[in-house]
């Protein structure tokens, strides 16, 4: 037995109290849930698993009665509420990952637990359907911990931390039907009352607050991520913008292994007026598509604005870079887009910068891209001009303009 002081008195914290702490508790951590779902309503995570505890919750209180009043019916009840709750937080975990087909897997062991346990409980077996219902649920506590640690990448200490809160609150429960077949204690007449149940109580408490906590953490990390994903993101093409280029660059040398091209788009402002601006956003989209279609792992593509666009190059390799750039040039003008008014054909020129052995910036790269890209569109467009203190270089005489 625990025991606490209080005034000066020695008071006993019996079985019971633990059972209405438990209560208590799985009864906080839902409510705390459900009000976080009820101010981001797209997030059913935490719905579920509100419901989940919930009726993990109910099932203590009907442990605590059953310790009172051993009414088979009630010990039925209770087998009933644990892998349901528990299956509710696992569908749950399947929700924050995507995994919605779990559902169907997840009923099925639901109803071989409750079936089982009903049986065994109406027959008189009450000490084997605790112990069966202990069994079904380790395995579904095991259940949850592989769903999140399958996705650990994501937030591999947090992901790893759940794991082990799960595989320990399971060991408990398994603990608890361990010791009642090693006792032999097929029937029972009243609630398991030993070491075992004691030691699930308090880790069951301590594992279900913690795993409470730990998704809250990980859906406000997910969420920040979000955000600021969407900000360094340009909506319309999907490529990443202006200011992620400046907070991905903000103090970079550009060394000889760099390189900028800039491109822009031939007569778009023509293109918007004669076929509308509907069609100009499918050609920024198409345009965007055939970037990505010629990037290399490493390389970097970004929407600076209106029709222009940047790309950086993480590695020279002789002529590629030019290369690269006249391969994106050839692929979008091949492009056709159907409109209401005929089919569209588009090309844009590009300017190329390459960093140098005084570590240029990234203003200063810009700076020179766009200068070498004015000089493509004065020679009358779709075409890739260098600039121009580089292709004098003995370095690189394949890049002469």
């Amino acid at each position: 037995m625990y025991a606490v002081v209080i005034a000066g008195k020695r008071t006993m914290l019996d079985y019971q109290s633990l059972l209405l702490a438990a209560a208590l508790s799985g009864t906080c951590l839902s409510i705390t849930m459900l009000v976080i779902w009820s101010a981001m309503r797209q997030s059913h995570y935490f719905l579920t698993a509100a419901v989940g505890l919930i009726v993990v919750a109910a099932h203590v209180i009907a442990f605590w009665r059953y310790t009172n009043d051993p009414q088979p019916w009630i010990g039925a009840l209770l087998m009933a509420l644990l892998p349901s709750g528990f299956a509710l937080v696992l569908v749950a975990a399947g929700q924050f990952y995507g995994h919605i087909h779990i559902a169907r897997k997840v009923l099925a062991v639901v109803a071989a637990s409750v079936l089982s346990t009903t049986f065994l409980m109406m027959v008189g077996l009450d000490g084997a359907a605790f112990m069966v219902e202990y069994a079904f649920a380790s395995a579904l506590l095991v259940w949850v911990g592989w769903v999140f640690w399958q996705a650990r990448e994501e937030f591999p200490a947090l992901i790893t931390l759940m794991t082990v809160l799960f595989a320990i609150c399971a060991v408990s429960f398994a603990l608890c039907g361990l010791v009642l077949l090693f006792n032999g204690s097929w029937v029972l007449g009243k609630a398991p009352d030993n070491w075992a149940e004691r030691v699930n109580i308090i880790v069951s408490v301590a594992c279900l607050t913690a795993l409470g906590a730990l998704p809250m953490t990980m859906h406000n990390l997910r969420m920040a991520a979000r955000h600021r994903n969407e900000a360094l993101t340009d909506p319309l093409t999907g490529l990443q913008n202006r200011r992620a280029l400046v907070d991905g660059y903000p103090d970079k040398a550009f060394g000889e292994e760099l390189a900028v091209v800039m491109f822009d788009l031939d007569h778009f402002k023509n293109t918007n007026d004669v076929y509308g601006h509907s069609a100009g956003d499918e050609v920024l989209k198409r345009f965007a598509d055939v970037i990505r279609a010629n990037l290399r792992a490493g390389d970097s593509a970004f929407r600076l604005g209106g029709e222009e666009f940047a790309l950086v190059i993480a590695r020279v390799e002789g002529n590629y870079v030019e290369a690269a750039a006249r391969n994106i040039l050839a692929d979008f003008a091949g492009q056709e887009i159907h409109t209401q008014i005929g089919v569209l054909r588009c090309t844009v020129s590009a300017g190329v910068a390459f960093g140098s052995m005084k570590k240029a910036t990234l203003t200063e790269m810009l700076t020179r891209a766009d200068r070498a890209l004015y000089q493509a569109k004065r020679a009358g467009r779709n075409r890739v001009v260098v600039d121009g203190w580089i292709t004098e270089s003995t370095r690189r005489p394949a890049l002469r303009a």
